[in-house]
């Protein structure tokens, strides 16, 4: 298991600012962590002890062990983020309740398509809709996505997914850009997927 840097939290404190890769405490007293900033990524480990990411949420999100039956599971930031701590009520829990499945059947989806090259692609694509800013290019995705990450959403070995993201850039569908970011053509991957 890889040691993350933990964060200390106080029932007091509603409210925390972490830096990539710092734990978010569990909710046991009773909230949910909801994003206001960032992304934060939601993590097992498998019996071999490897990393295993279940999802990436981004703001508006509203997470914590609650929503899983995994153990162990842990909440890491991708980026600079910001969350709050907020008591949820029975019918608050169903609507994240359905945003997290609806999250789960897209990813399901996603890894469905049996060709690396057109899985990728519709990850992107997604993560686009999800997380992209729009630029004049396309659409930037400044979320430290790195190719093992890209490696674990996907099902693709990161070796794969590094040759992949090379022959995209090449074909023009996406820019690399410094601190992990890419901008997303909006031509090229509406091309390739049309």
């Amino acid at each position: 298991m890889t040691a993350v840097h933990a964060t200390s939290f106080s029932p007091t404190q509603d409210c925390l600012q972490l830096k990539p890769k710092q734990v978010i405490p569990d909710e046991s007293a009773g909230y949910l962590w909801c994003i206001e900033q960032g992304v934060v990524r939601t993590v097992t480990w498998d019996d071999e002890g490897d990393l295993v990411t279940l999802g990436l949420w981004g703001v508006g999100d509203c997470i914590g062990q609650r929503f899983t039956s995994m153990a162990p599971f842990q909440m890491e930031s991708v980026s600079d983020v910001q969350v709050r701590a907020v008591p949820v009520s029975s019918q608050e829990l169903g609507l994240v309740l359905r945003s997290h499945i609806r999250f789960m059947e897209d990813l399901f989806l996603i890894n469905s398509y049996k060709l690396a090259p057109q899985r990728l692609l519709h990850f992107l694509t997604w993560l686009s809709h999800r997380f992209g800013q729009p630029v004049e290019q396309g659409q930037l995705l400044d979320i430290g996505l790195t190719h093992q990450l890209i490696a674990e959403l996907t099902g693709i070995n990161r070796i794969t997914a590094t040759r992949l993201l090379n022959e995209l850039e090449r074909e023009g569908q996406l820019i690399r850009l410094p601190k992990q970011r890419i901008i997303l053509s909006s031509t090229g991957l509406g091309r390739a997927l049309g």
